[in-house]
């Protein structure tokens, strides 16, 4: 997965744990794919400055997804959320079945949107 993908959804996952200006100096690079410099210009501070906040930034976010596991576990019941849908269209069941079926589904998958 490209990097700047990869920071994005752990921004959007973890991205309240990190600080105000981490996430904001975050958010320009991965977000708006902003370069150093640019964000340096924008913030009123040394290229280094942003260099440093971003390394600590990446490393936290790394380190919750490492320990929680929520980006993880959220594409794994995606892919069986799929297979599980393509199952239900695919089955030989009556049309209440598949109703009651999708419903299932529907409650599962909405775990995540709370």
């Amino acid at each position: 997965m490209d990097k700047l993908i990869e920071l994005g959804e752990l921004l959007d996952w973890y991205g309240m744990l990190l600080t105000e200006k981490q996430r904001e100096l975050m958010s320009q690079y991965a977000n708006e794919n902003c370069s150093l410099s640019e964000i340096a210009e924008r913030e009123g501070i040394s290229r280094q400055g942003v260099r440093d906040t971003l390394k600590r930034a990446e490393d936290q976010l790394r380190a919750y997804e490492k320990a929680l596991k929520l980006v993880e576990k959220f594409d794994r019941q995606e892919k069986l959320m799929a297979a599980m849908r393509m199952l239900v269209k695919e089955s030989h069941v009556t049309d209440r079945e598949k109703e009651l079926l999708q419903q299932g589904l529907d409650t599962v998958e909405s775990v995540w949107e709370e």
